[in-house]
């Protein structure tokens, strides 16, 4: 999809119109950073790099760009568009209104609109992955998915935790991201459907994002292909996504997000399937499991976690990089840990050593109790680089009026948005982080840049393309299909793109090997959210990833986490 032709119309349009399309807050600020001229050709350039082909969404920019028009093309478009759009004008301008007036759709209009400037209808409609079955049968390979020797060992005291005759039994497995916290959990999933199960009844994972029930499905079809024992049903439940089910008892493994089960608990349909998944699943599974204690999602976990009369057992697992809510010493975290019977299966050194040192060698080794350092020494994790970006103008004291915390959707507190979008406004703060996001590109280092809000993500995309740095910009509310192709620019070292900017997205569920540079712009008062942002660039070597990796944190971020601060903080919590 290119966006030439559109540049060049853009051109065409008057710099007031430009700036408007554009919009005034981005305009003010690259003005007042004084990073350079910014002419007609510019403004067209970031237009295209920030909303490309979705500028036709809006009736007042397809007028201004039909109106630039000329000569045998206007001559020969615009008859046509007057046509679909059935106007009775015939003055051009009238045309155009009517024209620019109607619904903006995958119509015969928006295609001859879409054409002329080299668009075609897919580029501006992208075709939902509407396709997919909600029902899969997934066959067994009989080639063995081996685990590593850590991964293996947390499995084995998983399933040990699930068949001590212990009813409801609950526990966390914390493993730091990057060590392969998924694919161990499938392991675990597997063996516990083939040989406790016998195959009878549901296994339900839980998440929060599309991103991680993608993941999560992947990883345990690679998995059952290797391991699985004849064939098993996969329930693929979020967005569009509902099985048509029979009256037959649920078998296998479902993939469910949490807004999803929440939205069945709100109507008499929805309630008739989340009573046969509370009658039939044997194991839940909450992927990131911090986030379960929010109030509504807890309320959904303990109606899973129940054993009515006729009813069989079930177990809870929680999954989690960190496990801990908060940074604070609390009644929060403690309830948290209760969630989980106050039971944690960690990675523990000392029966690693055992394992893959002779027994004198390991009578004698003193284990490494930092398990971050460990999986550094061994190359499963980058060695992290910290720097910390300073600003020459702290934040003003009119600015720090309106930075507070308060409560998040997930239960803990952290900065407001509108705090967040203050600190994102910052003039000097903004251009210390757009020049050191220069220095990196030239030396072609692979940058996440975590923004601090939508309008911040915007303004950074908008300024480093003004600079002629290639960057894509990823955010929560973007199309699905959009966000794909930018990832997969970025993943591409073919490709020169080398800065990700992003805002709600990324933090789990986003696998990128070639990461060298995690850029915090975004100040968070939780552990929790922190490591998951540290978390994109751990993989080291062992896991594809690379050695080092810098992680950059403007100097206002919090300082009293360091990434082995992260993954111990909470440990006074729990009772190994």
């Amino acid at each position: 999809m290119s966006n030439e032709i559109l540049k060049k119309h853009l051109s065409d349009l008057k710099i007031e119109t430009l700036r408007k399309l554009l919009g005034e807050d981005i305009v003010e600020s690259l003005l007042e950073w004084e990073l350079g001229t910014i002419t007609k050709s510019k403004y067209s350039e970031i237009l295209c790099s920030v909303h490309g082909v979705k500028l036709f969404k809006n009736p007042e920019f397809r007028y201004h760009i039909l109106l630039t028009l000329r000569g045998k093309q206007a001559d020969t478009e615009i008859p046509i568009l007057k046509k679909l759009a059935k106007s009775k004008k015939d003055d051009k301008n009238e045309i155009i209104k009517d024209v620019a007036k109607c619904k903006w759709n995958k119509s015969e209009l928006s295609k001859e609109i879409l054409g002329i400037f080299g668009y075609t209808l897919e580029d501006a409609f992208p075709q939902k992955e509407t396709d997919e079955k909600s029902i899969v049968q997934v066959d067994a390979n009989e080639r063995f998915y081996e685990l590593l020797d850590y991964q293996y060992v947390i499995k084995q005291r998983a399933l040990t935790n699930l068949t001590d005759g212990v009813e409801l039994k609950r526990f966390l497995i914390h493993m730091p991201t990057g060590t392969g916290k998924t694919k161990t959990a499938m392991h675990i999933i597997c063996h516990h459907i083939n040989f406790n199960l016998r195959k009878k009844g549901l296994v339900l994972w839980i998440a929060n994002t599309v991103e991680l029930l993608r993941q999560a499905e992947s990883t345990f079809e690679a998995v059952w292909r290797n391991l699985g024992d004849g064939s098993i049903n996969v329930y693929k439940l979020w967005g569009t996504n509902e099985p048509s089910l029979g009256d037959e008892t649920l078998n296998g493994f479902m993939v469910c997000s949490i807004q999803k089960l929440l939205a069945l608990t709100k109507n008499s349909h929805g309630k008739n399937l989340f009573n046969r998944i509370v009658n039939d699943v044997r194991l839940v599974v909450f992927d990131e499991a911090h986030k379960a204690f929010a109030k509504e999602w807890s309320d959904i976990v303990d109606q899973l976690m129940i054993k009515k009369r006729g009813m069989q057992d079930r177990a809870l697992i929680g999954l989690t990089a960190t496990p801990g809510r908060t940074t604070s010493i609390s009644g929060e975290n403690s309830a948290f840990v209760n969630q989980f019977g106050s039971n944690i299966i960690s990675i523990d050194t000392e029966i690693i050593n055992r394992i893959n040192l002779s027994e004198q060698d390991a009578d004698n080794a003193t284990a490494e109790m930092d398990i971050i350092k460990y999986f550094q020494q061994r190359g499963v994790l980058s060695k992290i680089k910290k720097e910390e970006l300073e600003y020459p103008e702290c934040l003003t004291e009119e600015e720090m009026k309106g930075i507070r915390l308060v409560a998040t959707e997930y239960g803990y507190d952290d900065f407001s948005k509108d705090a967040l979008e203050i600190i994102g406004k910052n003039r000097f703060r903004n251009i210390r982080i757009i020049e050191r996001i220069k220095e990196l590109n030239r030396d072609d280092f692979p940058t996440i840049v975590f923004a601090c809000s939508l309008s911040h993500a915007q303004l950074l995309s908008s300024a480093l393309t003004l600079a002629g740095v290639p960057n894509a910009l990823v955010t929560g509310n973007m199309d699905a299909t959009d966000r794909k192709n930018a990832i997969a620019y970025f993943k591409d070292r073919s490709n020169p793109l080398n800065v990700l900017i992003n805002y709600e997205v990324l933090t789990t569920g986003f696998d990128a090997t070639n990461i060298k540079c995690v850029f915090i712009t975004r100040p968070t008062n939780s552990v929790v959210l922190y490591s998951q942002m540290l978390g994109r660039g751990l993989r080291g070597p062992q896991m594809g990833g690379n050695e080092e990796c810098l992680l950059i944190d403007v100097k206002d971020n919090l300082k009293k986490y360091d990434e082995h601060l992260a993954f111990s903080h909470f440990n006074n919590y729990w009772n190994y």
